[in-house]
């Protein structure tokens, strides 16, 4: 459960400890990370540490998680913009089995988060009420069509408002959903994008040339996957691009913006490889060849 970020100008890391179950975080002493500090352990109060993310709060680094032993969502952030001191974690959901597949991003100004309800089968989201986190709202109901919905969920801001991608687990789909207003307050209807077998895991949400794209795994094919949008809001979307058939590939999938074309990092099952890909043109229309990165070991998840 690795999220990386930069954090005061040096990249850093959250994760998962799963000998001791705690969540950790370190950051390097240098701006392309040849160096490292040491890791520093923020909860260790049960299993904790799962489904972390990383990202930068109002000046400081924030994580959100679950706690497996109570099966809450949590969030902790730093009272120093380098991550040297933390405050203490915060329960931000309790009600029922919630927290999996959490993605945490600044929205309008304060921090938020969106999430599975395992217990309801609904895809989530809550946001602050001030800039650090100190306080939150109350947790939405986003999606409750079906069951399973709400895994893989990534969250970012489109087009001035936020919006998600995620998977319904109960039909396989890849879906997408955006807020009508800035703070995520009320929301548009959720879109299928791709509905042919089971489809949708692992995605991952960027702008992509000012339009809304993502990566994703598709199950049935066992194939890295992309669609990118054709508008700034998400509202329409271009065909669907297989990135990578060869073998089974496309798990874990992380969608960023490199040198002005988008590229995915990714898990190739059949080698055991950590790949990379990037597109040749700005908005994805086509792509390189796939590189592998690391293939010493099952690397890549």
């Amino acid at each position: 459960y690795t999220s990386l970020c930069i954090v005061n100008g040096n990249p850093a890391i959250s994760y998962q400890d799963v000998t001791n179950f705690d969540l950790k975080y370190v950051r390097a002493t240098d701006a392309n990370g040849s160096a490292w500090g040491s890791p520093q352990t923020l909860d260790a109060t049960g299993s904790v540490g799962l489904y972390t993310s990383l990202s930068v709060v109002n000046g400081n680094p924030a994580i959100s998680y679950q706690d497996g032993t109570n099966n809450d969502l949590k969030y902790v952030r730093a009272t120093d913009v380098s991550g040297t001191t933390w405050g203490s974690p915060q329960t931000i959901d309790a009600t029922g089995i919630v927290g999996q597949f959490n993605s945490l991003f600044v929205v309008n100004g304060n921090p938020a988060i969106s999430y599975f309800d395992n217990s309801n089968g609904d895809l989530k989201y809550v946001r602050a009420t001030d800039a650090s986190g100190a306080a939150w709202g109350s947790p939405q109901t986003i999606d409750a069509i079906g069951t399973g919905i709400g895994y893989y969920t990534s969250l970012k801001v489109v087009n001035g408002n936020p919006a998600i991608s995620y998977c319904n687990a109960s039909n396989f789909d890849l879906k997408y959903i955006r807020a009508s207003d800035a703070d995520g307050t009320a929301w548009g209807s959720p879109l299928n994008l791709e509905s042919v077998g089971n489809v949708g895991y692992y995605t991952s949400l960027c702008i992509v040339n000012g339009n809304p794209a993502i990566s994703y795994y598709d199950v049935t094919n066992q194939d890295l996957k992309y669609i990118r949008a054709t508008d700034a809001s998400g509202t329409t979307w271009g065909s669907i691009q297989t990135l990578d058939a060869t073998g089974n590939v496309g798990q874990y999938t992380t969608l960023c913006i490199v040198n002005g074309n988008p590229a995915i990092s990714y898990y190739d099952v059949t080698n055991g490889n950590q790949k990379y890909l990037r597109a040749t043109d700005a908005s994805g229309a086509a792509w390189g060849s796939a590189l592998s990165l690391d293939a010493t070991g099952s690397v890549g998840l």
